[in-house]
């Protein structure tokens, strides 16, 4: 083997590592909340009736 592929594999290696730290860390029992809430956040009105209903709220709680 070459430089060149010694320096590949390396590279082709830590992407994969990388890869997985981030698969790990949003499948994690303990981020799972913090990557649930922006969906809901998104469903959340940003102009409300003045009523003070600004549409059904769909969260689970």
């Amino acid at each position: 083997m070459d430089l060149a592929s010694i320096y590949y594999l390396g590279v082709t290696i830590l992407l994969f590592l990388v890869f997985a730290a981030i698969v790990a860390r949003t499948y994690s029992k303990k981020h799972k909340a913090s990557g649930e809430e922006p969906k809901y956040r998104m469903m959340d009105d940003d102009h409300p009736k003045e009523n003070g209903k600004g549409g059904r709220d769909v969260r689970r709680k």
